[in-house]
C-alpha cells in the first residue's frame, strides 16, 4: 500500500469533517473497524491529491 499522507490535505473542511466522522465512528464501530475505516479515508485522500496532481501536470503540457 502507498504511505497514508504524502502530503498535508488541502481541503481546508476536512478538519472539521474527519472531526464529525470520528465521533460517529466511535459510537458505531469496534476500534479494530474504526482503524481499518480512517486507513482506508487517509488513502482515498491520498488518490485524490494524486490525481488532482496529474489533472494539473496535464493543463500544463
Amino acid at each position: 500500500m502507498s504511505t497514508l499522507l504524502s502530503s498535508p490535505v488541502k481541503n481546508p473542511t476536512a478538519p472539521a469533517v474527519a472531526t464529525v466522522n470520528t465521533e460517529r465512528l466511535t459510537k458505531c464501530y469496534q476500534a479494530d473497524q474504526q482503524v481499518k475505516y480512517l486507513h482506508l479515508q487517509a488513502e482515498i485522500e491520498v488518490l485524490l491529491q494524486e490525481l488532482q496532481t496529474i489533472k494539473e501536470q496535464k493543463l500544463i503540457k
